[in-house]
């Protein structure tokens, strides 16, 4: 069985001839410790990504197309740069920081432009596609996390309660471009559309439900409607944090699959995925705050079989972990929970 129909065999909820597995993104650092190579360390890098989702028996891979512009430097020589979408932000190693938000005054909302897709190009997600065989998920950004970053998440909280008009004017011009992007992606090969869009503390959403009502729902309904139109593929939406409360209306904005889980925020997999598995492919759930981070071999190990025997019977699962292989996890604990899951998730076992 291919990589690719072992994936689609899962979001169909079918079994396979094993867990599919797969992570949104590999540290770059932590490839190339896996790797005991020294590859640059770009945030794609198509051998070291390939090599390393070898290495570790991967079924997928997840890319994107993030357009900026370097502006030049700040007095410290820290660079500047500009995103698609109009903020200007200093990247730091790991943290940005904005200098400017992409919108100076929020009651200018009906003049904000959309941004340009003619600066997606999906050439990346095009070279997969076509000279390797993992499932290719293509990465969208969503009407809470694209306009909460052009604004800083402080005045985006805000603006949601003293602003809602103008947030959903901003989240339709937003929401535009990523749709356009997502047919873009889709036309250059891409298997299946992930929507990032964090909406969670690790004990409720970040926003009052009534509020994610008029922000957030309508616009991942419409995008999974757009984006079925322009072809059937899979949808899957990414938010950390504790979302027990929305499970149900994410499931109405006809969403395929839903990745993270996180368990450190009370997602109980067992109980979603009696809830919940029969409309959701659910994907993720490994524990990122102790067990692959801090943890033994021996917990990892444990902790992936008894994730597999409650998640994987009847298909309608991949296997991850509840973010993205963070540079702070050791090797070791990576390769115990890829290696465990290729030899003990096997359905004919």
């Amino acid at each position: 069985m291919t990589k690719r129909e072992r994936v689609y065999r899962a979001i169909a909820h079918k079994e396979a001839d094993r867990v599919p597995k797969g992570e949104l993104y590999i540290d770059p650092s932590l490839a190339n410790s896996l790797l005991k190579k020294d590859y640059p360390l770009d945030y794609f890098h198509f051998q070291r990504d390939i090599e390393v989702r070898e290495l570790l028996g991967i079924d997928m891979i997840n890319l994107g197309d993030w357009p900026t512009e370097e502006l030049g430097e700040d007095e410290e020589g820290n660079k500047i740069y500009r995103s698609n979408y109009g903020e200007e932000y200093i990247f730091n190693d790991k943290s940005k920081h904005i200098i400017k938000p992409g919108l100076m005054n929020i009651e200018d909302a009906e003049n904000y432009p959309i941004p340009d897709i003619t600066k997606c190009s999906g050439k990346l997600i095009k070279r997969f596609a076509e000279e390797t065989d993992l499932f290719v998920f293509a990465q969208i950004g969503g009407p809470i996390s694209m306009i909460n970053e052009m604004l800083g998440m402080e005045d985006y909280m805000i603006y949601t309660m003293t602003n809602t008009k103008e947030i959903r004017i901003l989240a339709e011009k937003i929401m535009e471009y990523e749709i356009a992007k997502a047919k873009l992606f889709i036309d250059n090969g891409a298997n299946a559309i992930l929507i990032a869009d964090d909406m969670a503390y690790n004990t409720s959403t970040f926003l009052p439900l009534h509020i994610m009502d008029e922000v957030a729902f309508p616009y991942y309904k419409i995008a999974v409607e757009e984006i079925k139109k322009h072809k059937d593929v899979p949808v899957f939406l990414h938010t950390d944090g504790n979302i027990n409360n929305v499970l149900g209306k994410i499931t109405d904005c006809g969403f395929d699959g839903l990745q993270s889980l996180q368990p450190s925020a009370g997602m109980e997999i067992e109980q979603v995925k009696k809830d919940f598995g029969k409309d959701l492919c659910l994907m993720g759930n490994i524990d990122l705050d102790y067990v692959m981070t801090f943890g033994s071999v021996q917990e990892v190990e444990e902790t992936i079989k008894r994730t597999i025997d409650i998640a994987a019977p009847g298909g309608g699962f991949i296997l991850s972990t509840c973010n993205i292989l963070v540079d702070v996890i050791p090797p070791e604990n990576a390769l115990a929970m890829y290696n465990t899951a290729h030899n003990y998730g096997i359905y004919t076992r």
